[in-house]
């Protein structure tokens, strides 16, 4: 055996003993692996119109801890895709590029000092539910306090000049920027916030709100407004009021049930566009149909509901606002089993620019703990549309979904 083999044994050994020592001091990860089954039977698209798929995702998110106050964490998720969409010789080998299987989704450094906490990199970042909501690159400033505040700014795309090409291009930045400042008690929390989304000179829009939070042990209720305002484009202003309340009761120890109201105002001016949401909308949001499944906001979502229209598929951009209302309920009928469902009656609030007349929305499911970190969920979507015939969708069409699926946590 040659010296430099023998050296090269010695590191090797030191660096397996060594390794795990390290991790253990400095790495934590966590994250979770999916496999889930879907079945859509959409009458919107066509009223012959069935799909059943399965798909599967790894996620794994880790916090390197470099110093006392510094780290860096990272998360990505693999092999996030359906079961046979990867051409070429198969899953695991050579990936079709347009099917994109893996996905880093968080990269950022921390480091806190005293009352002061700083995050650089690629993160999200959430105002409210319906507020703001992105993922990207940028910066993000804690300040600790009686009432703590946080200041964001964030590059959307950079548009800068290349001095090396022969076409010019002078536009400008698209980012975010905002700021919130919250106060919390023992039971309740209150917070307010102003964020923007800044496009091309033309485009710059504004989103105002405040939540309350109160948990008063067996009630708990929610309420979230935000106003929107500033300029779509150049011809087009930017509107947008709406409001979010959440009150449930825990009338047993396994047994609750809660009522939600959705209010949004829409518009027909021709000069208008109603917003209910800035950002890229990374992280989603499928309140009518949460249930506690880990199945919502997935294959089967309808999304935010403040563009209803939008939201049932008659239109991207509808600007129809709604009203809606929705009761739901959950019982834990074993430490292992939950049953959960919820019935919701939602109308556009503004009806002149839509075949949209009303929908009635119901979800039943169930999440089963098979064994430690290990669930089982189970859902079915039902929604019954009533709207007039389109170029595009027959008259009161239905869509009928369910899912699936076995989650692990580690």
């Amino acid at each position: 055996m040659s010296r430099f083999l023998k050296i090269m044994i010695v590191l090797l050994t030191i660096a397996a003993v060594a390794t795990p020592v390290m991790a253990e001091d400095r790495l934590s990860l966590g994250g979770q692996m999916r496999v889930r089954g879907w079945y859509i039977d959409d009458e919107r698209a066509n009223e012959d119109y069935t799909s059943s798929f399965m798909d599967q995702r790894l996620r794994i998110g880790g916090k390197l801890s470099v110093a006392e106050g510094v780290s860096v964490t990272f998360r990505f998720d693999e092999t996030e895709s359906a079961w046979g969409d990867q051409a070429g010789s198969g899953s695991g080998r050579f990936v079709d590029g347009t099917d994109r299987p893996m996905q880093w989704d968080r990269a950022h450094l921390d480091i806190t000092k005293g009352m002061f906490h700083l995050r650089a990199g690629q993160q999200l970042i959430t105002f409210g539910h319906s507020a703001f909501d992105a993922q990207d690159n940028g910066l993000l400033l804690d300040i600790k306090g009686t009432v703590p505040v946080t200041l964001f700014w964030m590059i959307d795309d950079n548009n800068t000049h290349n001095v090396y090409s022969s076409t010019e291009n002078y536009n400008s930045d698209d980012y975010y920027y905002g700021a919130k400042a919250g106060f919390k008690a023992e039971s309740m929390a209150f917070e307010g916030f102003v964020a923007s989304e800044k496009g091309d000179v033309e485009h710059e829009v504004y989103v105002i709100g405040a939540t309350g939070d109160f948990d008063l042990n067996a009630v708990k209720l929610y309420a979230e407004f935000e106003y929107f305002t500033g300029d779509s484009d150049a011809d087009t202003d930017a509107v947008g009021t709406q409001l979010f309340v959440d009150a449930s009761v825990a009338a047993t120890e396994a047994f609750t049930v809660g009522g939600q109201l959705y209010y949004a105002l829409g518009t027909d001016d021709a000069d208008e566009n109603q917003y209910y949401v800035l950002g890229n909308e990374f992280d989603g949001w499928d309140p009518m149909f949460a249930i506690g499944s880990n199945l919502d906001n997935e294959k089967v979502a309808t999304g935010r509901p403040f563009d209803l229209g939008s939201a049932l598929g008659y239109g991207s951009h509808s600007n129809t606002g709604v009203m809606a209302i929705r009761g739901y309920a959950s019982f834990k009928a074993s430490d292992d089993l939950t049953l959960a469902g919820s019935l919701t009656y939602a109308e556009p609030e503004e009806d002149s620019n839509t075949a949209l007349d009303s929908a009635i929305m119901v979800a039943l499911g169930m999440k089963y703990n098979v064994m430690a970190n290990t669930s089982l969920g189970v859902q079915v979507e039902y929604k019954d549309i009533s709207a007039d015939a389109t170029d595009d969708m027959p008259s009161d069409p239905s869509v009928l979904t369910a899912g699936a699926g076995l989650f692990v946590n580690f």
